[in-house]
């Protein structure tokens, strides 16, 4: 979704959550994303780590209960509506809006009925 909506593509996953941190944080980044979202995407890389990047003792076992896996999904759903569902929907009204606009503008340079056309 960084890469996709945000078009950051970097290495690592944290290279490009801190160029999106710093792009939030300069005002560069795309609608909807904030700073707190870009938090809650750091702290799932965070607990992507304890799997991906064992420590040096195998033996330790760091359970993720089903709650925890929830909250992870809502993220992902969260950021699909902040960021996707958002965008679409405020293109679509902004869209709308213009075509009222210039429907209104054609109307009023369009001759009234009854009266000649201006040469």
């Amino acid at each position: 979704m960084i890469r996709d909506f945000c078009g950051i593509s970097k290495r690592r996953l944290i290279d490009e959550i801190d160029e999106l941190r710093t792009s939030v944080a300069g005002g560069r980044a795309p609608l909807g994303v904030q700073p707190d979202t870009v938090d809650a995407i750091d702290d799932v890389r965070k607990i992507g780590n304890i799997g991906a990047h064992m420590e040096a003792d195998i033996n330790v076992i760091v359970d993720v209960d089903p709650n925890e896996a929830q909250l992870l999904i809502e993220l992902v759903e969260l950021l699909f509506d902040e960021w996707y569902v958002a965008r679409a929907a405020r293109t679509e009204r902004l869209a709308k809006l213009k075509a009222i606009a210039a429907d209104k503008k054609e109307q009023k340079q369009a001759p009234k009925s009854g009266q000649p056309l201006k040469k």
